[in-house]
């Protein structure tokens, strides 16, 4: 394992060196890419792309790009103005040829009468502005040139401001539970963000708030998942060819469809639905150089935070009510404290070096490696007599590492290759192994498959292995992806909506565990989203895995959503 993890990281290095940007390419941004059997079925001016775009084709993908530019910074800048409508849209390199103009001219009697006809509405055509003048005495006209300057430099500031959000419901029916646990749950959650752009600064700011039924209700037995949380709160500089960050924000790093085994620069909150996605913010400083082919980066995370969880009532709190303690000869209660004993001090910075790039080639090729000393994302529970010795206090832990992290994707054909991978020596730790974490997958398209559809198959599998056997092992670290296959697959309507329906099964090919799943989601006027999953657990019957802990489970689940 370790040679094969040697040779994939020396061969990414290699191809950093191998695909620098020539002269003959330039930056562009990728709004999105597909495979398609033929791109004259691809109605490409119904959708309203800028100007700026064009449809450009390959032997095995197509892609919607938009500009030339010398400079990876231009091109970043420019990437800033598609976030909000394309949240996907990335840089790429592309070779300049694909965004020649046409340059033939047209013949000389056509040019000849163009050119009259030009002259004649010259001359004809009187200015709006002169028609104005004319129709106003001088005290008006010196009014309104005082005014107007004003006016515009308060529309121009109200123009450098971009507010979005969103307001979602969330209703959630366990059919399978523990009979201690509530059988069924209503969440209502809000985000609110607002972008002040201004020349080459940016400033972000980023709500999210989280309401509970049951918290709501007041209930004795209340879920605790209730809260007003400050996701990111950052500005940034863009220089020509450097970019300087300080601020909380959320970084995402990852690939694979599953689960982000790479995705660790951020936690993930303890109160939220653990099967989608929701990220603590972190407080940090950066500094990015765009390369030639990419960019490299500098980031200092400045804090390791504490994390609170649901309370026992929530199905998804998999801590026990009570533990045995043989000591005493008794079963005490289980708390959870939201202390968090680090190795250092809990400001002692975590330090990562980035480098990340897009291959211009036949084959699509992204690929990042991430170097990483400080707290490792991966933490392990203790468990404390309290002062009065009547219940036990667990908490958690958190630990300095040596990190190599890489994640990759590559398209050949209509088949997209996934490969994320993590290596992290433990330092000076007395329970946690060195370990690795491999995640490989691979996504095959079928385009066209039914009236327009598109059919994507999906493999996956992940692999964790701890170095030293004496140490804690998967099962004490709670860790559900230590081999793991996936298979799934994606199908996308391609109707205009977004709506698609993505299901598999994952299996845990060492404790015989299953997790099915299937997923349902469509776009409505542009502003609504509907989301409905179903989602089933069989856990392992001997081996004391998380989904043991949580017991055998299948819940429904519908999400409604307002976004502007």
């Amino acid at each position: 394992m370790q040679r094969v993890l040697r040779f994939l990281l020396i061969a990414l290095f290699f191809n950093t060196l191998l695909l620098a940007k020539s002269s003959e390419s330039c930056y562009s941004v990728q709004l999105k890419s597909f495979v398609i059997k033929d791109s004259s079925n691809y109605d490409f001016e119904s959708h309203g792309y800028p100007e700026s775009c064009k449809l450009i084709s390959f032997t095995n993908i197509n892609a919607v790009r938009c500009g030339c530019f010398e400079k990876y910074y231009e091109a970043k800048q420019e990437s800033q103005k598609f976030l909000g409508s394309y949240p996907e849209a990335k840089i790429v390199s592309t070779y300049k040829y694909r965004f020649a103009k046409n340059k033939s001219l047209p013949k000389i009697e056509e040019f000849v009468k163009l050119s009259k006809e030009s002259v004649v509405e010259v001359r004809e055509e009187k200015s709006p502005i002169t028609e104005v003048k004319e129709q106003q005495d001088p005290q008006q006209i010196t009014q309104a040139s005082e005014e107007v300057p004003q006016k515009s430099e308060a529309e121009n500031i109200f123009n450098q401001i971009n507010i979005r959000g969103s307001f979602a419901l969330a209703a959630q029916a366990y059919l399978i539970a523990p009979t201690d646990k509530h059988a069924q749950n209503f969440t209502a959650s809000a985000e609110l963000e607002s972008v002040y752009n201004q020349d080459d600064f940016q400033a972000v700011a980023k709500l999210t708030a989280q309401q509970d039924y049951y918290d709501f209700q007041k209930s004795p037995d209340t879920n605790e998942r209730s809260f007003i949380r400050l996701d990111e709160l950052y500005g940034k500089y863009n220089f020509d060819d450097e970019q300087i960050m300080f601020g909380k924000n959320i970084r995402f790093w990852g690939a694979l469809e599953a689960r982000n085994i790479t995705d660790t620069f951020n936690s993930d909150d303890l109160r939220a639905d653990p099967f989608y996605k929701d990220k603590l913010g972190s407080w940090n400083a950066a500094f990015t150089h765009y390369t030639q082919a990419g960019e490299f980066s500098a980031i200092i995370k400045l804090y390791e935070q504490e994390r609170e969880i649901a309370a026992f009532a929530y199905v998804y709190y998999y801590f026990p009510a009570t533990v045995s303690v043989p000591a005493l000869n008794a079963a005490l209660p289980l708390k959870y404290v939201n202390t968090l004993d680090t190795e250092e001090s809990s400001t002692r910075p975590s330090i990562y070096l980035k480098y990340a790039a897009t291959a211009d080639s036949e084959y699509a090729l992204d690929y990042a490696v991430i170097f990483e000393n400080g707290y490792d994302s991966q933490r392990y529970y203790t468990q404390t007599l309290s002062p009065d010795a009547s219940y036990l206090m667990t908490n958690e832990n958190a630990y300095l590492v040596n990190k190599l992290t890489t994640f990759n994707t590559l398209v050949l054909g209509a088949t997209l290759y996934k490969l994320e991978a993590v290596y992290t020596d433990v330092l000076d730790d007395k329970v946690i192994s060195d370990y690795f974490h491999l995640g490989l997958g691979l996504e095959h398209t079928v385009g066209e498959f039914y009236e327009g559809a598109d059919l994507g198959l999906i493999a996956e599998y992940y692999s964790y292995s701890v170095l030293e056997n004496n140490k804690r092992n998967d099962l004490e670290l709670f860790e559900v992806f230590q081999n793991d296959l996936f298979l799934g697959s994606r199908y996308s309507f391609n109707d205009g909506s977004d709506a698609s329906v993505v299901g598999g099964v994952i299996f845990d090919l060492d404790y015989d565990e299953q997790v099915y799943y299937l997923e349902y989601e469509t776009r409505i006027a542009d502003i609504f989203k509907l989301n409905f999953d179903y989602r089933y657990v069989e856990p392992s019957k001997n081996d004391a895995t998380a989904f043991y802990l949580m017991g055998r489970h299948q819940r429904v689940s519908f999400k409604a959503g307002y976004y502007f």
